[in-house]
């Protein structure tokens, strides 16, 4: 994927989305905090509930890191492919650009991604839009190969095609994405039609006019961006390829901790624990939120987590580990990245007025 579109890259466009973004999780985040504290009282043997002082808490401190810990591997590989590039960047402006693009998948559908809000955040640091997309487009190709080399592993070594609920929701997913793929495949055709009858004048010559206008815009930029990530491509293939494994490696430790934070959750609990074929569930998990329409998921994360891992987590846990396991990587993210965001934003409101300040002359 190679965001092309310029809007968002307008400051002002930009401030008013992430706006929106903050409002949303100031909205989500308080309901999704009652939402599952209900369900760890619901559906928890309550002297488990008892007992929770008594247990290692190591467990629940080490969780709490492997939730938070995927916010410096991202900035890591970010900040490589910038500096790579030449571009002198600092690690809190690739880390604010991490946070931005993770609320930003958090209060909408996951399937929206945080892509083009961190190409634009990018490029309103001074990086060319081109260069930004291939920094977007090598964090995909990183994540690629990660995944094509641990998920046949995992799936070899926890046996896991054994599990009847990974061949029912295998089943379900094919079926969803032949319908995504369908739907997404018309909506371009549409679009396309629409497109070519604005041109032609179909629409009046008002619409025309601005189709015109719109296409030469569009050529311009596309053309651009195309340039800058070719230059950025075969720089990699020539001297990157270094700098390409180091973030393979990153990317590593960044999923790992991601889809281990139930391993040590069920560790706390002292309960019966595989962590591969934890990890290769969480990919399933994840991997099917993509499909639910929600803000980041939500209801259909706490289920499908719910109807995973029922099988293999004692009953009278399961609802307090899938509450604990969506705090954690959800909800607890979410608060804490709008904290920091909003304590970004404040510093930088007042590091432009004292700017402001030094560059009006004194009034004699």
């Amino acid at each position: 994927m190679t965001p092309t579109a310029a809007p968002v890259n307008e400051p002002g466009k930009l401030s008013r989305h992430l706006d929106r973004v903050l409002r949303m999780a100031m909205f989500l985040v308080p309901f999704g905090v009652l939402g599952n504290l209900a369900l760890s009282w619901f559906a928890t043997d309550h002297d488990v509930l008892r007992q929770l002082g008594s247990l290692d808490r190591r467990y629940l401190y080490l969780a709490i890191v492997l939730a938070l810990f995927p916010w410096v591997t991202n900035t890591l590989r970010l900040l490589i492919w910038a500096r790579f590039i030449g571009h002198r960047v600092s690690f809190r402006d690739m880390f604010r650009v991490t946070l931005g693009a993770e609320l930003t998948s958090s209060v909408f559908p996951t399937s929206s991604g945080g892509e083009v809000f961190r190409w634009g955040m990018m490029v309103q640091k001074g990086i060319p839009q081109g260069q930004a997309a291939s920094i977007v487009t090598l964090g995909y190709i990183e994540d690629l190969v990660f995944f094509a080399f641990a998920i046949p592993a995992s799936i070899i070594i926890s046996e896991a095609w054994e599990l009847p609920v990974l061949r029912s929701i295998g089943r379900e997913l094919r079926g969803k994405v032949l319908l995504v793929v369908v739907g997404v495949a018309v909506l371009i055709v549409l679009v396309r039609l629409l497109f070519r009858a604005i041109l032609r004048g179909a629409l009046g010559e008002k619409a025309r006019a601005w189709g015109l206008k719109f296409a030469g815009r569009f050529k311009r930029r596309t053309r651009k961006t195309r340039h800058d990530f070719r230059t950025v491509r075969d720089l990699v293939i020539t001297r990157g390829k270094s700098r390409f494994v180091l973030a393979v490696l990153i990317t590593a430790v960044q999923w790992t901790c991601r889809y281990s934070v139930v391993t040590a959750l069920a560790y706390f609990f002292k309960a019966p624990v595989d962590p591969v074929l934890f990890f290769l569930l969480q990919w399933v998990i994840f991997t099917g939120m993509m499909f639910v329409p929600t803000p980041g998921a939500s209801g259909g994360a706490e289920a499908m987590f719910y109807v995973v891992y029922q099988a293999l987590l004692p009953a009278g846990l399961i609802g307090i580990v899938t509450a604990l396991w969506r705090m954690l990587t959800f909800y607890l993210s979410l608060a804490l990245g709008s904290v920091i965001f909003l304590a970004f934003n404040i510093a930088d409101a007042r590091t432009r007025v004292r700017q402001r300040r030094r560059d009006v002359p004194e009034r004699v």
